[in-house]
């Protein structure tokens, strides 16, 4: 048994066409808008969302749209305000994209259930075959810790013993397919995997107010709470409501001013 901790690693993120952008300005006559905004927000991620936003109201400067009088100039006063007031379907527009790294396959279980706005490709046990098992062991199982490493060692035992009944140097790709498959059924569901997991902001802001929650697994808690310290790192207009609230077993609950966006 080889024990593990999980971690979330930042891959990807929205990058912006520089050029596409210049020439939506130029379609609004909103280039000196532009000028001004860009240099100010170099977050592609936050700019997108902002674009896409003041497109709907042609936002980009008093005048191109004769029903304002006035706009928010930058893009905290302009990004904030669209938290408050719940326009949440401009942040689909960006999306970030994770490694999640030894986490369990209790934890993708869970994971795979937030489908809207997601994109997810996890390392199949169907095509590879463990060498030994990977365990995180939650604190609830801490003071029998000695006795889940015996279990999960006998448990790599017998899967070894199943798997030398096999001539895997004989066997086609599709034999060992099959084969491996079908070992997989006897591995535990705490076995450490990986997951790519890409989602769009709207989604991520509420994947950790959900999954950060006290009544949420406490492995997918600390998942998510390394996912909302990233976002609010890297984001901090689109995540700078959210507050850290310390739990009893040490974890952080990420908190809202503005749910479900």
């Amino acid at each position: 048994m080889n024990p593990v901790e999980p971690l979330v690693i930042k891959l990807a993120e929205t990058k912006l066409d520089e050029d596409g952008v210049r020439r939506l300005a130029e379609h609004y006559t909103a280039l000196d808008w532009l000028h001004a905004a860009r240099p100010l927000q170099s977050n592609d991620s936050e700019f997108l969302i902002e674009l896409a936003g003041r497109t709907c109201y042609k936002s980009f400067g008093v005048g191109i749209n004769p029903n304002i009088t006035k706009i928010r100039d930058n893009s905290k006063d302009y990004l904030t305000n669209v938290l408050q007031k719940g326009d949440g379907s401009i942040l689909e527009h960006a999306t970030v994209t994770f490694a999640f790294l030894n986490v369990s396959r209790v934890c993708t279980h869970e994971i795979v259930r937030h489908r809207a706005g997601t994109a997810m490709s996890q390392e199949s046990l169907r095509y590879v075959r463990p060498r030994e098992i990977g365990l995180w062991i939650p604190p609830d199982l801490e003071l029998a810790s000695n006795k889940v490493s015996e279990a999960v060692r006998e448990i790599e035992r017998r899967y070894s013993d199943l798997e030398s009944q096999f001539d895997w140097d004989r066997m086609t790709f599709e034999e060992k397919k099959r084969v491996t498959s079908a070992l997989r059924r006897i591995l535990p569901d705490g076995i450490a995997t990986n997951l790519i997991w890409t989602a769009n902001h709207r989604t991520i802001r509420w994947v950790i107010e959900m999954r950060t929650d006290p009544a949420a697994e406490v492995e997918i808690r600390k998942v998510f709470g390394m996912v909302a310290e990233i976002c609010m790192k890297d984001y901090p207009i689109l995540y700078g409501d959210f507050t850290r609230n310390k739990l009893p077993d040490g974890t952080i609950q990420y908190v809202p001013k503005f749910s479900k966006v």
